[in-house]
């Protein structure tokens, strides 16, 4: 039995459980690197997720674990009506209409997982002994993952979860604030605190949505940022526009950039502002 994983769109938050999990149930657990299929008209992220499902399609795997990125909540208003975000696994099978079998997981991890755990290791196994000896041995590991470092910077950074997740987007952040001579802040509270400061500022019904609208109200409210960051994957214009929404409400300077363009003309006039304030 082999199933592929992803290292993309929030593993962090899920991946080392179910890896060790599959691996405790005797799967093989199969992961890709591959470069991002940079031809398709998609942003990045999404770029090098599709290229990591072709790459495990080809490879000839039993199932794909997927995040359930929402948690099961549904909204036709939610994640700036962006199909990757509102049901990962329907608009990829739009995409790859021969995907393989899929084992849609949480995208979190607490005890509530267990259950879920259970209904995959019964499908992949049909030996309810071994499955209660492996969640036995990984139950240890459902302790969600303590949020990543932060620079002691003064400009707050937003972007969408999954992006902030990633170590080479908050590198790419960094070193284009650095040319500036600005640092960065990145939110540092955990998910469900994110989205708790969401619901004081704008509420929404997806997580995804709660959790960048909290990162808004979060870094708006430290004193210790002086003008925020608002950064989109792409420039199509749900997402952008749920957070010009927020940021109506800012009184602190901000700019809204999109990965992948030239931030110098924005960042020089944010830092202008910020030294004028």
């Amino acid at each position: 039995m082999r199933v592929g994983v992803l290292r993309a769109f929030l593993s962090r938050r899920y991946l080392g459980f179910w890896e060790a999990y599959l691996k405790a149930l005797g799967v093989e657990v199969v992961r890709v690197e591959v470069p991002p299929a940079r031809h398709q008209p998609y942003c990045l992220p999404v770029q090098e997720l599709l290229a990591q499902v072709e790459a495990l399609k080809a490879e000839g795997v039993d199932y794909l674990l997927l995040p359930d990125l929402q948690g099961a909540v549904e909204s036709e208003k939610g994640g700036g009506q962006c199909p990757w975000l509102l049901d990962l696994e329907a608009t990829l099978l739009r995409y790859f209409p021969g995907l393989p079998p899929v084992l849609k997981v949480p995208a979190e991890l607490s005890e509530r997982v267990l259950g879920r755990a259970g209904e995959v290791g019964h499908l992949l196994t049909q030996n309810p002994m071994l499955v209660g000896r492996a969640l036995d041995r990984v139950r240890g590991l459902l302790k969600p993952p303590p949020p990543l470092k932060t620079p002691p910077g003064s400009v707050g950074v937003v972007a969408q979860p999954y992006l902030l997740e990633d170590e080479s987007f908050r590198k790419a952040v960094e070193e284009a604030l650095a040319r500036e001579g600005l640092i960065p802040y990145f939110p540092d509270l955990p998910p469900e605190k994110l989205r708790e400061e969401g619901d004081r500022l704008l509420p929404m019904d997806l997580p995804t949505d709660r959790e960048l609208v909290g990162m808004v109200h979060y870094l708006h409210r430290l004193g210790r940022v002086k003008g925020l960051l608002l950064v989109v994957s792409y420039a199509c214009p749900p997402i952008p526009g749920l957070l010009q929404k927020a940021a109506r409400r800012l009184r602190k300077p901000y700019r809204l950039l999109t990965l992948g363009e030239d931030w110098g003309e924005a960042l020089r006039g944010l830092k202008e502002e910020l030294l004028g304030a």
